[in-house]
């Protein structure tokens, strides 16, 4: 019975995974673009309860495992890999000074002086915010 709890919550977790490889562009299915951090957890948890309370000597088990460890690794590139570079386009963005495209992202100088406004407002560590030119 305990198998085939996992095995339900594993193709439950894999058809929200793939659905995100789906290119179609129905509101339904766009919308799980959004909780990408909510299935990277439910992923962890799923992949390590699973671990834990089946059995390891059958082959079916490591199916499941498998399963949950690919929509972790998945979900984990797609919630990393925009983090990563945020850093350097903010700093491009900074550098430019002027209206700059960068993947879809768009910023003139009247939103980096908002940004900057904001900063102040909220007491931000001035060392923290890359200046203009610099």
């Amino acid at each position: 019975m305990m198998f085939v709890v996992f095995l339900l919550a594993t193709v439950i977790l894999a058809t929200l995974t793939l659905l995100l490889l789906w290119r179609y562009e129905a509101w339904w299915v766009r919308s799980m673009d959004f909780p990408r951090l909510q299935l990277f957890v439910s992923s962890l948890l799923l992949f390590l309860v699973e671990s834990v309370l089946l059995d390891l000597s059958h082959p079916s088990t490591w199916c499941l495992l498998v399963v949950a460890l690919l929509c972790l690794v998945y979900q984990a590139w797609w919630i990393l890999t925009p983090n990563r570079n945020a850093k350097a386009l903010i700093e491009l963005v900074f550098e430019a000074g002027h209206d700059v495209q960068q993947n879809g992202l768009e910023a003139d100088v009247d939103d980096l002086a908002w940004g900057k406004a904001k900063a102040d407002d909220q007491n931000v560590n001035k060392s923290d915010v890359p200046q203009p030119g610099s």
